[in-house]
C-alpha cells in the first residue's frame, strides 16, 4: 500500500476518485430519498445504488494497484474493506429507499387550523397535487354517523360472508358543532380500512392523517368514496346552503343530490364543494404508521453517512489521512548512498 500512495500524482487521482463518488453518493441518496414520488424515480434510485456499491472496489482497484497484483497479508485490509462497503452501500441503498414514504410525508406536510380551512383549500384539488400528510388542530369526527362499506367474500363451504372491510365517518370543526349534526358543518371525511373509524388524536388535540400518498389509500380510493356515500344515504344528509368565502346561498331543496367520486360531478372547489367532493383523511396517525419507516431512515443514515468505507467524510478523512501519511520519510532520516561513495571513503 504504501508504494502506491507514494506514487507520483496520487493524491489527485484519489481527490478525482473521491469527487466523483461523491456525486455519485449525492445522486443515490437523493433518489432514494424521493423513490415514493414516482416509480420511476425508485427505479432509478436503485440502480443508482447498484452504481455505488460497484464504485467502492473500482476505486480501490485503481488507486492501489500494486497492493491488488501483490495480494499480501498486509494488503488484505485495502482489499477487503470496499468489498465489504459495497455489500453496505447496496444494503443501505434499499434500505433507504423503504423509508422514502416518511420523508415525502413530513416534506409535504400542512398544518391548517380547522376542518373548514382544509376544505376550502383542498376540497375538488387534484390528487397529485394534494399534500401527502396533514395535522388540523380543531377536529372531531362524529364516529356514532360511521357506515361502511361491505366486502363479501365465499368460504371453504361455499357460503358467501360479508364483512364491513371500509368505514367512513364526517369530520366538524369541534365536538358542539358535532354534538348538533349539521350537514353543513360536515368538512371532510374520516376514512379507514377496516370496520369501524379510529378518531386518534394526538395528545395536544390535534387530528393527523393522510390525504394523499399511501398505497392502500389511493388503491381503495373508490371504496372509501362508496363509503362516505353510504353515510350520507344512511343519516339523508343534504346541504342546505352553497358555503362561499361571503354569504353563504341556499341550495334549491327540490332538487335530487348529485354524485360524485374523485371531484369530477359537481365540479365545485373549496367550501363549495358538495358533501361527497370533500377532502378525504385517512385517519392513521403518520407518526404511528411511519415507525418502521424511522427506523429504516436510522439504519440508512448509519449505514450510508457512519461506516467508514461508504460514507464520504469518513473515506475523504481515510483519504486525506494517506495524503499526509505519504509525506513521512520512509528511511527515518536515513538516506541511500551509492557503493561509489563508499568505496572512495575506505
Amino acid at each position: 500500500m504504501e508504494v502506491d500512495i507514494r506514487r507520483t500524482g496520487w493524491p489527485q487521482r484519489a481527490g478525482c476518485r473521491w469527487v466523483a463518488y461523491l456525486v455519485l453518493w449525492t445522486l443515490t441518496v437523493l433518489c432514494c430519498l424521493f423513490a415514493s414520488v414516482h416509480t420511476v424515480v425508485a427505479s432509478v434510485g436503485a440502480l443508482l445504488g447498484c452504481a455505488l456499491a460497484a464504485s467502492l472496489p473500482l476505486i480501490f482497484a485503481t488507486l492501489f494497484e500494486a497492493a491488488y497484483g501483490r495480494r499480501a497479508k498486509a494488503d488484505v485490509p485495502v482489499i477487503c474493506c470496499p468489498c465489504l462497503g459495497s455489500a453496505v452501500a447496496l444494503i443501505g441503498a434499499f434500505v433507504l429507499l423503504e423509508s422514502s414514504g416518511l420523508v415525502i410525508g413530513e416534506l409535504s406536510r400542512v398544518d391548517v387550523d380547522s376542518v373548514k380551512t382544509l376544505c376550502s383549500r383542498y376540497a375538488g384539488v387534484a390528487r397529485d397535487r394534494l399534500p401527502r400528510t396533514v395535522c388540523i388542530q380543531q377536529a372531531f369526527i362524529k364516529t356514532d354517523w360511521e357506515a361502511g362499506k361491505l366486502r363479501c367474500e365465499s368460504n371453504e363451504g361455499g357460503r358467501v360472508e360479508c364483512k364491513a372491510a371500509f368505514a367512513a365517518a364526517p369530520i366538524f370543526d369541534g365536538e358542539a358543532l358535532a354534538a348538533a349534526g349539521l350537514p353543513d358543518e360536515i368538512w371532510a371525511w374520516a376514512v379507514v380500512r377496516g370496520r369501524h373509524v379510529d378518531a386518534n388524536y394526538r395528545p395536544d388535540g390535534q387530528l393527523c392523517g393522510y390525504l394523499a400518498g399511501p398505497d392502500q389509500f389511493d388503491f381503495y380510493l373508490g371504496d372509501f368514496r362508496l363509503a362516505v356515500q353510504r353515510v350520507i344515504e344512511k343519516h339523508a344528509l343534504r346541504l342546505q346552503h352553497q358555503v362561499t368565502e361571503d354569504v353563504p346561498t341556499p341550495v334549491d331543496a327540490a332538487g335530487p343530490p348529485t354524485w360524485s367520486f374523485g371531484g369530477q360531478g359537481s365540479g365545485r372547489k373549496g367550501l363549495q364543494a358538495s358533501l361527497e367532493d370533500r377532502p378525504l383523511l385517512l385517519a392513521a396517525d403518520p407518526a404511528e404508521v411511519t415507525s418502521q419507516e424511522q427506523a429504516w431512515l436510522l439504519a440508512a443514515a448509519i449505514l450510508l453517512c457512519l461506516c467508514p468505507c461508504v460514507g464520504p467524510v469518513p473515506l475523504g478523512c481515510v483519504f486525506g489521512y494517506w495524503c499526509w501519511a505519504r509525506s513521512d520519510d520512509q528511511y527515518s532520516g536515513r538516506h541511500l548512498v551509492s557503493p561509489d561513495d563508499l568505496d572512495s571513503d575506505f
